[in-house]
């Protein structure tokens, strides 16, 4: 299934790095995959919440938010937006990153996507998992990684590594 677009998604190169916890990247499949209803699996979405490093945008966690639902779709609501943003910032942290799934393996921003997400910051990333959460959270297995830049959300290719850098909770073997 390919996504909708009424108008070309501009491709370019990452501004800074993606920085997420493995862990974080798993619960994130788990969240997306337990969207469902009553009779299919649904698309799904998870907030990812840290801090931005100087260009580099580091995830500590991922919050789930109340959405509005269907095979085809995922929206959360201003209000749901707005709880997560404010408990995210009593922390000291904020939404950094925004986390959904779609149907089939086209893991592009649709033309719904680009306005999808509320309140966009310059070099805020958006990134699409394939299959409803079955597809892998790394860019080698497929991950739409796509970034605020510009006014503009960007598709940043496959081909740039590193973008995003999932680290384990643990690394061993340094010494």
């Amino acid at each position: 299934m390919s996504v909708h677009r009424d108008r070309p998604l501009p491709e370019g190169s990452n501004r800074g790095r993606l920085i997420v916890p493995v862990s974080v990247g798993l619960q994130t499949r788990i969240a997306l995959q337990g969207f469902c209803g009553p009779s299919s699996r649904h698309e799904g979405m998870v907030f990812w919440v840290g801090r931005r490093v100087e260009a580099d945008t580091v995830v500590v966690s991922a919050v789930v938010p109340d959405c509005r639902h269907g095979p085809q779709y995922v929206q959360a609501p201003p209000s749901a937006v707005g709880m997560v943003a404010k408990a995210t910032r009593n922390m000291g942290l904020g939404i950094v990153a925004q986390v959904h799934s779609h149907p089939g393996d086209d893991t592009r921003h649709s033309t719904g996507d680009d306005s999808m997400i509320l309140m966009p910051f310059e070099s805020m990333f958006s990134v699409v998992v394939a299959r409803y959460g079955d597809g892998g959270i790394t860019q080698e297995s497929g991950v739409g990684l796509h970034q605020y830049q510009n006014r503009q959300w960007v598709s940043i290719p496959s081909s740039e590594k590193g973008a995003l850098l999932l680290v384990p909770s643990i690394i061993g073997g340094l010494g």
